[in-house]
């Protein structure tokens, strides 16, 4: 928690004259409405997830979790852009 607190003071500090996250809810490198969205929805998703994962057997999650690291990865990395 701490090093989020530090991570964030520093976006906040140097990054004031960032533009990628400029606009009205923008400051330095963080946008607040973007930031408040993602903390709201992540906890119940993640509690959605574990649900999921427990009730489907380990052999289909263990497909699921190879077909998202499939599709992710050539995302990450700059395939389809």
């Amino acid at each position: 928690m701490e090093m989020q607190i530090i991570h964030i003071a520093s976006l906040l500090i140097t990054g004031i004259s960032v533009n990628f996250a400029s606009g009205l809810l923008g400051v330095g490198g963080c946008n607040f409405l973007q930031l408040t969205l993602l903390e709201r929805t992540s906890v119940p998703m993640a509690q959605a997830g574990v649900r999921v994962a427990h009730k489907l057997p380990a052999r289909e999650l263990k497909y699921i979790f190879i077909a998202v690291m499939f599709y992710i990865s050539p995302k990450m990395t700059g395939v389809f852009s």
